[in-house]
């Protein structure tokens, strides 16, 4: 078996030399002299009935000397494993040297452990390093680590073993060679107690007995992959489907619950068979096997056949977590996860610094894979206001990192931690997204194909990826492809157009800035970027049409786009939010999209563009380039918007102004919010219909969410009388909304009857969150936070759920907890957290009156404290520079809800908007 994969690792070792030889210089990486071909390794596991601690190993590598220099030692990784024996053998099988394990050298910081040798390895020669060792079965879900159940039908207790090799856990569970370009095979023994069984990235060859009650579980030898992808489990589960093809692998009681995750899998592996061209069965492993587990560091692992996830995401228990949400999570993350059996395992980063090459493309399969197989979740628009508006914030600041790293600056441990952050994930879904409808579907897909099947089974870097996108772009956009690719991988951050109109709307300035959150940060300003420029207006209103008309090149200025045939009344830049910068218009082409926006069917702009103009407007009054008061006045808008998508960049910008208001302004922001949520609440109210779609339900839970919060449309009402007279459980994802709002009511105790009934776990816990929206805070503080009959977490919950949950009852709250601090402590059992909790509660102060009450209190009690009374303090710098914002920053939105307030509200919005929809008669009158 091994040597059916002769001729194609010979290829992989030859990759591997220029891989590793190119960066052999740093400490924290290993040389390329001896590179390993195959691991044979042992795990013996579970030889008592007790919670397992501890497992043996045995493992002979297989490797190939290939450096040109003599070499006299060979080092490679471990970590928490203590070695008992240590042997080298030629490829005879004759023994090179007896090794003394005491002359071993191991670095602690590198992990590296290095096996002296008292003559040099032949060049070119074949040798096999074996060991056998001890190592701790971990509770760090790290490396080989362990994780319980309690069955549901007997009540005992069920342990199992589970694997998480990524990032470079897998020294943790057997020497190797744990880089990801020291691509190898493996073939996987497990030692096992009977009752349970082990399954690994391939399919089972057969099992032997090893001594009483103890047997032995001989897999495949897999694919040449990189280390942190070998992965394995012990445990007494039960497969849906066929384990020598794809199956879904969990717990007895799970099983008639996987139908929908199983058939989701199957759906997906088809369809990347057919986009890819290049099937699964054809990448080098017979199976593919789903797994779960109840304690996992992540929503999934991609370990090559093996697709380790926690239960919440394969199991679909009937009431609880099969709804629109719950279902949606599954099919993303089983796309995600099933992509990087390409992307990731068959062709593979070659270093950490390249991290994005797994993720990106896995981050974006996982939205328009399951938009294409699910379109009723409308993941394509979704994918603007929850990947791409999201990872604007963390790329607009000096903690930002660029996808593509230097390879010298990813050494250590943390330094690699550092690159599994968002900006591999979302940015990187975005920029994949943005050359996709750049150059084409069609030929984005020949170029990701070639990709694949070029470098199966190796390892790659950017360049590898960009040479098939440039053989692919199309001819006719004139742009330096190495530039473009540069200014958004290697450089931070990302532009944002500045867009004025001069001559009556027939000249269109064009100028490019960087967007930052905080321009004295020490981000670099100055940056500029290669920005493709598409557009849309009311002469040609062809939103569907993604190709560029034009690049604005990072030296250029000013870009002109000039309209002196017939002027326009609005334009649209970068359509659906295509590409990765935001857009400011200036206030003349502002209002002219207001008007568009007001008008029937918004004038075409697609939703994506109606999120995206809501969100640039928010963060461009965040930062100080246009008013609060502005943006707020545009949003009146919203009063004829119905569509979940700009409803969702709405309550994400709205989230952070409204926390800043203060309690005398907080009645015209309710007046403002009843408002604009006209039609939507018209469309959705606050009660559940069969006809609903999925972003139906996710736009009312937000909608109800809302209005109770702020009180507004009688919305806390409108919920009792549905929880009074037509009372039916609510779906999974819109419970928490519903009985957090029945709980603002009369009916809290009923809400906490359920919960207190309720046997579910989860359930309990949304019960409990819910209930704690209360607005008899006294008694939920008393009879439930303050005793014992809940866990610390529960009450930390409950009492930020209070004042998150009624803006209104900040200040009564904080006077509550004031007043006599010390129960709250002892039902916390510390000071530190409840100086924690208190700190939390300040961060919603807003008002000088409620800084008086923080001092006072901070003056009267610090010295309970003790350390912990920093904290307090910190909450007080805080606090002050909150209320100097709001001061500052929101004086015009004050006076501007109240005034519309003053003027009727609700009347003027309606008013505004019969205007905006009679202008073009009017003008046409004219």
């Amino acid at each position: 078996m091994m040597n059916s994969w002769g001729t194609r690792f010979g290829l992989l070792l030859a990759l591997a030399l220029v891989l590793i030889g190119a960066c052999s210089a740093a400490d924290y990486r290993l040389g390329g002299s001896v590179v390993p071909s195959f691991y044979n390794l042992t795990i013996s596991v579970f030889s008592n009935v007790a919670e397992p601690t501890l497992f043996y190993g045995e493992v002979n590598i297989t490797l190939q000397v290939v450096g040109t220099s003599e070499v006299r030692q060979i080092t490679l990784h471990k970590d928490a494993i203590d070695i008992d024996e240590c042997w080298l053998y030629n490829e005879s099988g004759v023994q090179v040297q007896p090794i003394d394990i005491s002359l071993l050298i191991y670095d602690e910081a590198t992990q590296q452990l290095t096996v002296p040798l008292s003559q040099a390895l032949n060049f070119h020669g074949e040798y096999t390093l074996g060991f056998k060792y001890t190592g701790r079965i971990r509770t760090d879900m790290a490396g080989l680590f362990s994780a319980s159940y309690v069955e549901q039908d007997t009540g005992k207790t069920k342990w199992l073993g589970v694997t998480q090799m990524q990032r470079l856990n897998a020294r943790l569970v057997f020497p190797c060679f744990d880089e990801p370009a020291f691509k190898a095979q493996f073939q996987l023994q497990i030692v096992r107690p009977s009752g349970y069984e082990a399954i690994s990235n391939t399919k089972l060859l057969y099992t032997a007995e090893e001594g009483t009650d103890r047997f032995v579980d001989h897999f495949e030898v897999t694919p040449a992959m990189s280390t942190y992808l070998l992965a394995f489990i012990i445990a007494e589960y039960t497969a849906r489907g066929n384990v020598s093809d794809f199956a879904v692998l969990t717990r007895p009681e799970f099983y008639d619950h996987t139908e929908f995750s199983f058939q989701v899998g199957q759906r997906v592996l088809s369809a990347y068979d057919e986009l890819f061209q290049q099937s699964y069965a054809s990448l080098g492993n017979d199976i593919l096997q789903y797994a779960t587990s109840p304690r996992f560091p992540h929503n999934g692992m991609e370990n090559w056949g093996l697709i380790i996830y926690s239960d919440d995401v394969l199991v679909k228990v009937p009431g609880y977590t099969d709804d629109w949400s719950d279902k949606e999570f599954t099919v993303r993350i089983i796309a995600h996860e099933t992509s990087h059996m390409w992307f990731g395992d068959s062709v593979t980063f070659s270093w950490w610094s390249y991290f994005w090459l797994n993720e990106a493309f896995a981050r974006y399969y996982e939205y328009f894979m399951a938009h294409q197989l699910h379109p009723e979740y409308r993941l394509d628009e979704q994918f603007v206001v929850r990947q791409m508006q999201l990872i604007f914030a963390s790329d607009a600041v000096n903690s930002s990192q660029p996808m593509t790293s230097p390879e010298e600056s990813i050494q250590t441990p943390s330094q690699i931690g550092d690159k599994f952050s968002a900006i591999a994930y979302a940015k990187g879904a975005c920029i994949v997204r943005m050359w996709r409808n750049l150059m084409g579907a069609n030929n984005f897909d020949t170029a990701i194909r070639n990709y694949l099947k070029q470098h199966h089974l190796g390892n790659t870097r950017p360049k590898d990826l960009f040479a098939h996108l440039i053989d692919n772009w199309p001819t006719d956009q004139f742009v330096n492809l190495e530039q473009f690719f540069y200014d958004f991988t290697e450089q931070v951050g990302y532009p944002m157009l500045i867009v004025n109109a001069t001559r009556d709307n027939q000249i269109i300035h064009v100028e490019q800035m960087r967007f930052l959150l905080n321009r004295g940060d020490g981000s670099d300003p100055d940056l500029r970027y290669t920005v493709p420029i598409t557009y849309a207006t009311n002469l040609s209103p062809d939103f569907d049409n993604l190709t560029p008309r034009i690049y604005h090149h990072r030296v250029v200025d000013i870009l002109t786009i000039s309209f002196e045939e017939q002027p326009i009344e609005w334009i649209v830049l970068n359509l659906k939010q295509s590409n990765y910068y935001r857009v400011l218009y200036d206030t003349p082409l502002l209002n002219s999209l207001q008007v568009a926006l007001s008008s029937s069917s918004h004038s075409g702009v697609p939703v994506e563009n109606r999120a995206q103009i809501v969100d640039d407007l928010f963060n461009f009054a965040l930062v100080g380039y246009i008013d609060y008061a502005d943006v707020f006045k545009f949003m009146e808008y919203l009063s004829q918007e119905v569509d979940y998508v700009p409803w969702y960049a709405t309550y994400q910008g709205l989230q952070f102004v409204a926390k800043r208001l203060t309690p005398n302004q907080l009645p015209n922001f309710q007046q403002y919010l009843s408002d604009i949520t006209a039609a939507v609440f018209a469309k959705l109210g606050v009660t559940w219909s069969s006809d609903d779609t999925a972003l139906d339900v996710y736009n009312r839970n937000k909608l109800v969410d809302w209005l109770c919060r702020y009180q507004t449309r009688d919305c806390i009402q409108l919920v009792a009388d549905k929880f009074t007279n037509d009372f039916e459980k609510p779906s999974p994802d819109y419970r928490r909304t519903f009985y957090c709002a029945a709980a603002r009511s009369e009916h809290y105790e009923r809400v906490m009857e359920f919960y207190r009934e309720e046997s579910n776990v989860k359930e309990r816990e949304l019960l409990w969150a819910a209930a704690s929206c209360t607005r008899s805070y006294v008694a939920h503080y008393q009879n439930e936070i303050l005793t014992n009959g809940s866990t610390v977490s529960q009450k930390t919950i409950g009492l930020a759920q209070m004042y998150q949950q009624n803006p209104d009852l900040i200040t009564p709250i904080f006077n509550m907890l004031a007043e006599n601090i010390t129960p709250l402590a002892e039902a916390l059992d510390s000071w530190a957290a409840t100086a924690v909790v208190i700190s939390d509660l300040a961060d919603y102060f807003t008002s000088r009156e409620q800084l008086q009450l923080l001092q006072d209190f901070y003056d009267g009690n610090h010295l309970l404290f003790g350390q912990s009374a920093s904290e307090l303090s910190k909450a007080l710098e805080t606090v002050l520079q909150n209320v100097q914002w709001t001061e500052m920053r929101l004086d015009r939105l004050a006076n501007y809800l109240s005034k519309r307030k003053d003027n009727g509200g609700q009347q003027s919005a309606h008013v505004l908007v019969m205007l905006v929809l009679a202008l073009p008669m009017l003008l046409a009158w004219l």
